[in-house]
Order: structure tokens, then sequence, then C-alpha cells
């Protein structure tokens, strides 16, 4: 029973998590907006990163999390740029 509880605890946290992804390979090119981000790029932000996290390079847009810049993913699986 305990370790059914734990299991389940795992996978509820798992959930709140940025999906595993590769980084940007050039992380340093992104930089914060002082622009509102827009309303889908926030609609494809994982949980728990929020708008301050947003990153942009080159029109395109990522993400800072745990000290690493992630893409921000659209559902095809590219990146989102303008």
């Amino acid at each position: 029973m305990i370790r059914a509880l734990a299991a389940l605890a795992l996978v509820t946290l798992a959930a709140c998590l940025p999906t595993a992804q590769t980084p940007v390979p050039d992380p340093q090119t992104y930089g914060p907006t002082s622009a509102p981000v827009p309303f889908a790029v926030s609609r494809l932000l994982p949980r728990g990163v929020t708008a301050q996290d947003v990153r942009v390079a080159d029109n395109c847009y990522g993400y800072a999390y745990q000290g690493l810049i992630y893409p921000v993913l659209i559902p095809r699986g590219t990146q989102y740029c303008l």
C-alpha cells in the first residue's frame, strides 16, 4: 500500500515538471523579452514555467528551466517561431 502511494506521488510530481527535451544548441543567443509573451507561447509552456522564464532569439521562443534554455515546441514538435 505504501509503495503504491509513493509511486502515485512520483507520477503526480512528474506531471508538474516540464517535459524532457533537448536544450537549445546556442543558449547565449536567447535573452529575456520586454514585449508581451504571445498567448500561443504561454499556452505551450510546460506547467510550472511562467512568462518570466520565456526567452527569445531571432523571433524563436524558448524558456529557462534549471539553468538551461529549452525550445517552446508546437504540437508537431518544432520550435515556435514568428
